[in-house]
């Protein structure tokens, strides 16, 4: 939900902070006041296409900045998974200066254009003349109806993406084995290669950590030797000694018993060194094999060749040696796998052909209803001798199908807005005047389904006036009891119906023009009522607003019962 918005050079809009509120926001004033140059800032913020001669004269750049509420798990899991940092307010910010150069941000962090395209779907609908909208889109209506079916088609579509990956799965197979015998031939010399190349090697998980231990220490056999040597020579003096030492103090404990047990340790220690003499010297009965360190780092560079061709690691080398075994004997056998990988592909075929015809019959009963609805929305909008229709392409025959993950329905909204006119594309027929209006009874129908926290519809009123006037303010309150609108209307009816005024306003000071922004409360609300009723606002005037204005919240408290 849209709370706050900051706006700096933007056109004639110098600096001005818009705050808007839960339900239903109307941006109101005069022609030529500004008005849709919020909605223009609202847009670029959220990614679009930037324009130059949006920055205001004189100004070397323009910034926009949204606050939105972050509360929305999807925006949640969208931060997080672009490591954005999650707070409780989401702030996205977007500049533009006059050489060109932009920034665009999401809670501080710089992130593309793009970025924020993606999630400001998340966010905001913005319905309004000459904008491209999704939801008009072809390529969209599909999921139009499967969201408006719900679980009718979920558990289906789950179905039909399991098949399609167990299809992919065999076709895949089935590319591996399809080779001409040539081909065939090629590969199998190849594998045939690389599994000897691996098994004759005879390789040993850990063993290459082993060799690195090994060759360091024939390396250095020398140093060893050297130091084993000179260790000998010590201990061999020192044993000597010891030995003097324990004939003395065996003498002398014959007058003294107090050095008995001194004399214990002394002989336990000769012991152990004499031990330790015996082990240093049969170090010397096992020297070094010269060729020994040539044949280690033979068996060093063989792994590692074989680590350069099939992976960086024993464990992964061993592992291509399953791989390319299990290759070896697909190719080998093909004939017979192929044809058995053929039969099942055409029952996986079947069953996945099936599924989506079932999907589609599900999805076509499913447009009945939107087609109801929608033309009912578009009837209480004011629109006559008009046809809505959700038009099927031919389901093809099963060996012409081409499966996608949302089955093999081609759907397509077709409108006629008058009498005797063909039904056309939806976003070929529909005017520009008439498509903020359409959007309202789309989004009135589908209401229950709107996934966007924020609605914004951009001269929604365009040429209707009296019951159908009161029709349209109607339906964007009942949309705004679940979702956060905001309107640029020029209807009283639908001024009426808002809970919070926006009004903007143009003034000239020192030769230069400015669009400014207030909020109007309830007395300055009627009083503008009153005003685009089309009579100067007297007491007749005001009177009529203020029913105008109570008719308004009647139907608001209504809704709430």
């Amino acid at each position: 939900m849209l709370r706050l918005l900051k706006i700096k050079n933007f056109a004639l809009i110098y600096d001005q902070t818009i705050e808007f509120s839960d339900g239903f926001n109307v941006i109101i004033g005069s022609t030529g006041a500004g008005k849709s140059l919020i909605i223009d800032a609202i847009s670029f913020v959220l990614g679009d296409k930037s324009n130059r001669l949006n920055i205001r004269t004189g100004e070397d750049k323009l910034t926009v900045q949204a606050v939105f509420d972050c509360s929305d798990k999807r925006v949640v899991e969208f931060l997080e998974d672009n490591d954005i940092d999650v707070d409780d307010n989401l702030i996205i910010s977007r500049s533009l200066n006059t050489d060109g150069k932009s920034d665009a941000r999401i809670n501080g962090t710089i992130v593309s254009v793009g970025t924020i395209k993606n999630l400001s779907s998340l966010l905001i609908d913005i319905y309004a003349q000459n904008e491209n909208i999704d939801l008009l889109s072809s390529k969209n209506h599909l999921s139009i109806i499967d969201l408006y079916a719900g679980s009718l088609v979920i558990d289906l579509k789950n179905s039909i993406q399991s098949k399609l990956e167990e299809l992919k799965n065999i076709e895949s197979k089935i590319d591996e084995l399809g080779l001409n015998d040539e081909l065939r031939a090629k590969k199998l010399e190849l594998l045939d290669y690389q599994i000897k190349d691996i098994e004759n090697a005879g390789l040993v998980a850990g063993e290459d950590d082993e060799l690195k231990t090994r060759i360091e220490r024939l390396a250095n056999s020398e140093k060893i030797f050297e130091s084993v040597k000179q260790s000998n020579g010590f201990l061999s003096n020192i044993c000597e000694l010891l030995s003097q030492v324990e004939q003395q103090i065996t003498f002398a404990s014959k007058y003294d018993d107090n050095l008995t047990g001194l004399l214990e340790r002394i002989k336990s220690d000769r012991i152990d060194l004499s031990d330790i003499l015996d082990e240093l010297s049969e170090y010397f009965d096992n020297p070094f094999d010269e060729n020994e360190l040539d044949r280690l780092y033979a068996r060093q560079d063989l792994i590692k060749s074989l680590k350069r061709k099939y992976g960086a690691t024993i464990d992964d080398v061993l592992e291509y040696l399953v791989k390319a075994k299990e290759d070896y004997d697909n190719l080998l056998f093909g004939e017979e796998k192929l044809h058995k990988l053929q039969s099942q592909k055409q029952e996986t075929r079947k069953e996945l052909y099936d599924l989506c015809v079932k999907l589609s019959s599900i999805r076509k009963e499913t447009s009945k209803e939107i087609e109801k609805n929608v033309s009912d929305e578009l009837s209480v909008l004011g629109f006559k001798n008009f046809l809505f229709k959700v038009s099927f392409g031919d389901i093809p025959l099963l060996e012409d199908a081409m499966f996608t993950a949302n089955g093999i329905d081609n759907v397509e909204f077709l409108f006629s807005a008058n009498a005797g006119e063909g039904l056309k594309s939806l976003a070929k027929t529909i005017s520009g005047g008439e498509m903020s209006r359409f959007m309202l009874a789309i989004k009135n129908a589908f209401n229950k389904f709107n996934n966007s926290a924020t609605l914004i519809f951009d001269e929604v009123d365009t040429g209707v006036s009296g019951e159908i006037g009161q029709r349209v303010a109607e339906r964007l309150s009942n949309l705004s009891r679940t979702t956060q609108i905001i309107c640029i209307t020029h209807l009283a009816q639908v001024t009426a119906m808002a809970d919070k005024y926006i009004f903007v306003s143009k003034t000239v000071d020192n030769g230069k023009t400015y669009s400014n922004v207030k909020y109007l409360n309830d007395d300055e609300a009627i009083k503008y009522i009153a005003e685009i009723s089309g009579a100067e606002p007297t007491g007749v005037a005001i009177q009529f607003a203020r029913e105008l204005k109570s008719k308004a919240e009647q139907y608001k408290n209504n809704q709430c019962k």
